[in-house]
C-alpha cells in the first residue's frame, strides 16, 4: 500500500470516531439499564437510545421517561425513571394511587401484577422527609418527581426527593437491545 492510501485509511477512521464521539455526546446516547425498578417497560439489560436534544427544544412532560445523574443520594449513578410531577405539582398517594393535583393519576405504564396495578406505596414507613408522600408534596420550581414503573421495587424520589432539572440527561426514546425487543417509548 503506498503512504498516501494508509494516511487516507488513517484520517477517514479518526473523522469516524471524533463524529461517534460527538453525536454520543450533544444528540443521543446508548444507556444500559441496570434494574428492574422500571419493568416491564423497561427491564434489567435492556438497552435504550437516549435523546439529548429534544429538553432544548420542549419542556419536560408529565409521563416522559428520563435518564438522570441521581447524584449522592444514590451513589453517583445515572439512573432511568418516569416523570410523574412536575414543578408545582402537589402529589399524594390514596388508596394506593398517585394523585396529581387532587386528581388520580393516569398509571396505565405501572407493573401490573395477577392483572391488577401494583399498589403506589409512600416512602418506607416512618420515613418523615416530606418528598416520602406520607403527606400531600408541593414539587419545588426547578424540580421533578420521578417513579419507576415497579412501584414495589424501585428506589426513587420517595426515599431520595425530587430531580434537579440540570440532573436530567435526557429522554429515553427506544430500547434497541435486545434485538426481540425493539420498541419506542412512550
Amino acid at each position: 500500500m503506498r503512504l498516501r492510501t494508509i494516511i487516507e485509511y488513517g484520517f477517514t477512521v479518526v473523522v469516524a470516531i471524533a463524529i461517534a464521539l460527538l453525536v454520543q455526546a450533544f444528540v443521543v446516547k446508548p444507556y444500559r439499564v441496570p434494574t428492574p425498578s422500571m419493568a416491564n417497560t423497561v427491564n434489567p439489560g435492556d438497552r435504550v437510545i437516549i435523546d439529548r436534544i429534544l429538553y432544548g427544544h420542549r419542556e419536560i412532560e408529565r409521563g416522559d421517561i428520563v435518564v438522570f445523574n441521581g447524584g449522592e443520594a444514590v451513589g453517583d449513578q445515572v439512573l432511568l425513571k418516569r416523570v410523574v410531577g412536575l414543578p408545582g405539582d402537589v402529589l399524594s398517594i390514596e388508596d394506593g394511587h398517585l394523585m396529581v393535583n387532587g386528581a388520580r393519576a393516569d398509571e396505565s405504564f405501572v407493573r401490573r401484577v395477577g392483572g391488577r396495578v401494583e399498589p403506589t406505596q409512600p416512602g418506607p414507613g416512618g420515613f418523615t422527609a416530606p418528598w416520602s408522600l406520607q403527606k400531600p408534596y408541593p414539587v419545588p420550581d426547578g424540580y421533578y418527581y420521578v417513579l419507576g414503573d415497579n412501584r414495589t421495587d424501585s428506589y426513587d424520589s420517595r426515599f431520595w426527593g425530587p430531580i434537579a432539572r440540570r440532573a436530567i440527561i435526557g429522554r429515553a426514546l427506544v430500547v434497541y437491545w435486545p434485538l426481540s425487543g425493539i420498541r419506542t417509548l412512550e
